[in-house]
């Protein structure tokens, strides 16, 4: 990974609901984990925020990463003090299988 390309430090959340069925009634806990991983925040350009208002989406950034980044579209994710959560799925940007780009949305 090369951190001239992924120069920003984004804290991952993700919560999991699991059913503990050992027990009447059943009862469902939420466990939240948290990792560290290595992204671009790239403001939108023009024509994407153009392109996703006539959509009636709003987009606040676009977040790059490597391919296989332990990341899902579920997750939520902090950079600097901003929570962000996805708007759209992580695409394969250029099908080369090395950088993944998706819509994002402060939270």
């Amino acid at each position: 990974m090369f951190l001239e390309e992924y120069p920003h430090s984004l804290k991952v959340v993700r919560s999991e609901t699991v059913v503990d069925k050992s027990v009447y009634p059943w009862k469902e806990v939420v466990t939240e984990s948290e990792h560290t991983i290595q992204g671009f925040m790239d403001t939108p350009t023009s024509s994407q925020q153009i392109n996703y208002h006539n959509l009636n989406i709003t987009l606040d950034r676009v977040l790059y990463i490597p391919f296989n980044t332990d990341i899902t579209r579920s997750d939520v994710f902090f950079y600097g003090d901003v929570k962000y959560k996805f708007k759209g799925d992580l695409q394969d940007q250029g099908g080369q299988n090395e950088v993944l780009s998706a819509p994002v949305e402060r939270s």
